[in-house]
């Protein structure tokens, strides 16, 4: 799946065009973060079938930081809360990108 939108990521990384992307060139534009409730983090999870522990080291976390926001003790925000973004609308990145395999 996520070779049907590299194509498109690659152009408007990369336009055909000279010069140097920057924010002032503006050839792209970064979605905006959406923040996540306590239950939206969970559902997430319970969604991958994830331990805490594991949903933990996959977003590169502790298993209390995510037991905080699983409590509503804290908010994720920065990288962990993109990742959280990207997974919710892409599942199936996890096994491409084989973040999540399975072993035996």
């Amino acid at each position: 799946m996520i070779s049907v939108y590299l194509e498109s990521v690659r152009d408007a990384l990369y336009p055909r065009r000279s010069g140097v992307l920057t924010k002032r060139s503006k050839y792209i534009r970064i979605e905006p973060l959406r923040p996540y409730t306590k239950d939206e983090i969970r559902t997430l999870r319970l969604r991958l079938h994830l331990s805490v522990g594991l949903f933990a080291e996959l977003l590169g976390v502790s298993t209390k930081t995510v037991e905080a926001w699983e409590s509503g003790h804290n908010e994720p925000s920065g990288p962990a809360l993109r990742l959280m973004n990207m997974i919710q609308r892409y599942p199936d990145v996890l096994t491409e990108s084989h973040a999540v395999y399975v072993t035996r």
